[in-house]
């Protein structure tokens, strides 16, 4: 098995590399008003690793060449982040 590295693999590190962070407690990964959510956070943080995980693994079975699925995670990536953005700014003002 080739081991590529893949926008997804980046979010899926990040991601647990966040939760690992919050787990062992440090405190500077949140805002002070966000302290009370800390599992909550976690929670998030592994959902996204396994989603982005899980996608992954799908995009490579369908997706033969290291170019093209370079750009098809990258747009999922993008996308989600957009999708993000604007819901933090229309429903959190």
């Amino acid at each position: 098995m080739k081991v590529k590295l893949t926008p997804l693999n980046i979010v899926s590190a990040l991601s647990i590399m966040a939760v690992v962070g919050l787990v062992v407690n440090k405190n500077w990964l949140l805002a002070p008003a966000n302290q009370g959510f800390k599992g909550l956070f976690i929670a998030l943080g592994l959902l996204v690793f396994f989603v982005s995980f899980l996608c992954d693994q799908i995009f490579r079975k369908f997706i033969p060449t290291l170019a093209r699925l370079w750009l098809m995670q990258l747009m999922v990536v993008i996308l989600a982040v957009v999708f993000v953005l604007v819901l933090k700014i229309s429903v959190f003002g």
